[in-house]
């Protein structure tokens, strides 16, 4: 992980400290609101995000070109096999609660669906897993490693899990072999 040097104040509150690329996705995603200031250790002041985006290196806003946030994601995705499941998440910090519907699984992580946003980018939270897809219910400690606020794909967190149980990962594992070997539904007119 990169050196954590910067913080963000919005909403009356103020975060951090988080690496760049942490700042980076928070702004991407739209965790940042526009009226944020930044701060990074060595400034003599607070900024507001409008005048930083050179410095934490994201496209002004009136830049036409907008870079294609899905690629990189659709190229991490292929490291990382998934499949989709039904059932409920439990995540929390001990301090807040959130319960939301697992939409794709992997070894790695979880994207876990909810509207609430109340957690950052980096955060460590704790998950209870629940799906008909499992044996089992499990518990694991995740990290938050993005948000996706784009009401064009499901919203909610991408965590990434922390020490999973091996047998956990082994039942995910198998689960999403035999997801992945089922023929794909076609949209072909009958």
């Amino acid at each position: 992980m990169h050196e954590q040097i910067w913080y963000v104040f919005q909403n009356e509150q103020q975060i951090g400290p988080f690496a760049l690329e942490q700042v980076q996705q928070m702004y991407t995603s739209k965790m940042m609101t526009t009226d944020a200031y930044l701060y990074r250790a060595g400034w003599k002041d607070w900024r507001p995000v409008a005048e930083c985006y050179e410095e934490i290196g994201v496209p002004h806003p009136q830049n036409k070109k907008t870079p294609d946030v899905q690629q990189p994601m659709k190229q991490k995705r292929t490291g990382a096999p998934r499949a989709s499941i039904e059932g409920r998440v439990i995540v929390h910090n001990n301090g807040q609660l959130v319960i939301g519907t697992g939409v794709n699984i992997s070894m790695t992580g979880i994207f876990v669906e909810t509207t609430d946003q109340m957690f950052t980018v980096g955060e460590r939270l704790k998950l209870t897993v629940k799906s008909d897809e499992l044996a089992k219910p499990f518990n694991v400690v995740a990290q938050v490693i993005r948000y996706n606020a784009d009401p064009r794909l499901p919203v909610g967190y991408g965590l990434m899990f922390e020490n999973l149980d091996p047998l956990i990962r082994e039942e995910i594992k198998e689960l999403v072999a035999a997801h992945n070997a089922q023929p794909k539904p076609t949209n072909k007119a009958q």
